[in-house]
């Protein structure tokens, strides 16, 4: 496959799991005798448009990392920030409460929550700057998304299932999934998911990542219990769409599922392990053939350069398939990949001595983490812009 049909289709996907659409097919419930509204979350712009087109809203708060805000009188918007929390994402949150500590037995509030919910929503038990520090440590070191979230959880107000603990209203929430399993208690931290928060886990993955460990009071409001919880979209949803438009661009698929984690060069090993067996013709499965998977790694940062998760595993994938005939795609669904403008890169079995003669060392650029400038060179690159909505990254090999 050549690089720019691959492309398109990564594009296709990305727009197949559409926040708006796939909320407003999910708003099912009975409305309240009032019905509010809190959606935070990269993708929480179209899940508030869905929701307020389905329910007359009496008052909302939605925080975005975007900027363009629809004209609403009941609804209030906020710009948190991403990928730590800001000013804003403390006004919201605050707002938030204040909203929903109104509402009584008989209202609705509907939660809409998404991935970067855990930066764009925060009420802080500890100063905003040493709380982003803390992130910002753990995130350098290699910790996984759970390892964060058990401590994001301990140092809020509101994450752990927290948030619900505010009001006495009938409580549904709305979720979209970037996590790996679609675990509720881990999708922007749990903020309505009744759970135990375990502080001392969280200091004891602070002291492994070697984190000065702040003082913070322990909680004082309890979950709830009755909280109903759907999910709207997930990594699979958007694999299985890629794997509608594989199969129409003449590719049968096979789905390894969306539970890849681990170090993305590493990862990116094992799945080149595979692409090449089968380019051999060392496996059972038979080409020409799509390889779908997704789920979140991780980089460990050693270097300065720009680049992300997806395209460090692009980069590392360059000489595992070089003179093979194998397309490879990683991306992410939201459009941000680390602290590069790209959201990831498509490579193939050439890109070895394309950017050899160009004098360019894959090496070289992965050694200080700096993929992003890597691709840019050469103009393999995805560049997409927030999305709008976020269910983790995807791999797309192409194998003939």
């Amino acid at each position: 496959m050549d690089l720019n049909t691959l492309k398109k289709i990564v594009l296709e996907t990305i727009k197949s799991v559409d926040p708006y659409k796939m909320t407003k097919e999910k708003c099912t419930m009975a409305p309240g005798k009032r019905n509010f509204l809190v959606a935070f979350g990269k993708a929480s712009l179209g899940m508030a448009k869905a929701i307020s087109e389905v329910f007359e809203i009496s008052a909302g708060v939605v925080s975005t990392n975007q900027n363009a805000f629809p004209d609403n009188g009941r609804i209030e918007y906020f710009q948190g920030g991403h990928p730590f929390p800001n000013a804003e994402s403390v006004k919201a949150a605050k707002r938030a409460i204040e909203i929903i500590r109104s509402a009584n037995e008989e209202d609705l509030v509907i939660f809409a929550i998404s991935g970067g919910g855990s930066a764009l929503f925060e009420y802080p038990k500890i100063d905003l700057e040493i709380l982003n520090e803390i992130t910002k440590q753990l995130m350098r070191s290699g910790a996984d998304i759970y390892e964060l979230n058990t401590v994001r959880k301990a140092l809020s107000y509101v994450k752990g299932g927290k948030l619900a603990g505010f009001t006495k209203a009938r409580i549904v929430s709305l979720v979209i999934s970037d996590v790996v399993g679609d675990d509720l208690s881990t999708i922007a931290s749990g903020p309505t998911y009744p759970q135990r928060i375990n502080e001392e886990e969280a200091i004891a993955i602070m002291k492994k990542y070697k984190v000065k460990v702040p003082s913070f009071k322990k909680d004082d409001i309890l979950p709830r219990q009755n909280v109903k919880h759907v999910i709207v979209a997930s990594n699979k949803d958007a694999c299985e769409s890629a794997k509608k438009l594989l199969k129409d661009a003449g590719y049968d698929s096979i789905y390894l599922g969306s539970a890849i984690q681990g170090e993305a060069r590493e990862v990116a090993k094992a799945l080149g392990g595979i692409y090449t067996e089968i380019e051999k013709g060392n496996s059972d499965l038979k080409k020409p053939l799509a390889v779908l998977s997704g789920g979140e790694t991780t980089v460990n940062v050693k270097g300065n350069g720009l680049g992300g998760r997806n395209q460090e595993m692009a980069l590392a994938m360059v000489e595992i398939i070089k003179d093979k005939k194998i397309t490879f795609a990683s991306f992410g669904t939201d459009g941000i990949d680390g602290n590069s403008p790209a959201d990831g890169a498509i490579v193939d079995g050439k890109t070895f001595e394309m950017t050899k003669s160009l004098g360019l060392d894959p090496k070289d650029f992965l050694s200080r983490n700096d993929a992003f400038n890597f691709f840019d060179k050469t103009g393999l690159s995805i560049i997409t812009g927030p999305t709008g909505t976020n269910v983790m990254d995807i791999q797309i090999a192409v194998v003939e």
